[in-house]
């Protein structure tokens, strides 16, 4: 009855309380964040350990199993799965709703700690993780070119394009997918090995020594101080010819009497493709705490300028 009389008796000022409320909502419907998941911590904690070389029954046996018994009497747990496969075992441990993930997570790294000197020699350092909806991409680009290699690509991806989104407000790291990087083979021959005397060890150390970047002192006048470094790193595969290996009577033995040396490219680890067309993806992920559809945004807002200063589009 109070409403209705105050409109009755005062409509412009009933009018104005009315525009004022749809303002307001307006006003806040404009400001109400919008986020692709809810700010919550999943009660998930994932155990990742390399075995390499390893067959997936030895890696269940030596390793998952031994994971599995050290996290289960922790409090809390509701379920663990596990995956074994060659060379990797995968733990997955549920924990009770409303269990203290961070807590949690501190316990499956002491008992992880405490079980690691048991492993067997070979097994690489677990790599644990809590499960987090934030850490998925929320963006994914694909770079692709008919003019550049896919070497070119990769190397404009990690130099150029990486740097630049990266730089953008609330753009936490960028993963490369199906990339492909140029690397230096050498073919050791085991009987001119044998010949010269020579072990892989061998090899390996003069490698290291040909194929490095060393500091020389510093320089000094009367204002600045720049430091000197020596630069030995090679680039074009007829350098590692010219390594020495051994001396041998004073005689060197160099890199291509005892292997052969071919400029190709690393083994391919992952693979994009795009319309079944192999292409370079690019996976970007937000900073902790930062909203998911400003991000995104502000991706989407970098690309037409990106897309002109890149070469051979």
């Amino acid at each position: 009855m109070i409403l209705s009389d105050l409109s009755v008796k005062q409509p412009v000022f009933a009018t104005m309380m009315m525009v004022a409320l749809v303002v307001l909502g307006i006003f806040s419907y404009k400001e109400l964040p919008i986020d692709l998941f809810p700010d919550v911590d999943m009660p998930v904690v994932t155990v990742q350990t390399q075995y390499p070389g390893v067959s997936p029954e030895t890696v269940e046996t030596e390793v998952t199993k031994r994971i599995e018994e050290a996290i289960n009497p922790i409090e809390g747990v509701k379920h663990i799965s596990s995956t074994s496969t060659e060379g990797v075992s995968i733990v997955v441990t549920e924990f009770e709703l409303g269990t203290d993930i961070h807590t949690a997570e501190q316990e499956v790294r002491s008992k992880i700690s405490a079980l690691r000197r048991d492993f067997p020699t070979g097994v690489e350092e677990p790599v644990i993780e809590r499960l987090d909806p934030a850490d998925l991409p929320i963006v994914t680009l694909s770079v692709a070119s008919p003019q550049l290699t896919p070497v070119e690509i990769t190397t404009l991806a990690e130099k150029m394009i990486k740097k630049k989104l990266e730089g953008i407000d609330g753009v936490g790291s960028l993963t490369i997918v199906g990339g492909q990087r140029r690397e230096i083979k050498v073919y050791l021959d085991p009987e001119r090995m044998k010949a010269y005397g020579l072990t892989v060890p061998d090899i390996a150390l003069a490698l290291r020594r040909g194929n490095m970047e060393v500091p020389a002192g510093k320089v000094h006048n009367q204002v600045t101080e720049e430091l000197v470094r020596i630069d030995e790193k090679l680039d074009d595969p007829k350098l590692f010819q010219d390594i020495i290996v051994k001396n041998i009577n004073d005689v060197p033995v160099y890199l291509q009497e005892v292997a052969g040396i071919e400029d190709g490219y690393e083994e391919q680890r992952t693979l994009a493709l795009i319309k079944g067309k192999r292409s370079l993806a690019m996976e970007v992920r937000k900073q902790s705490g930062s909203n998911t559809v400003d991000v995104a945004e502000a991706v989407e807002k970098a690309l037409p300028e990106l897309n002109r200063e890149l070469p051979g589009q």
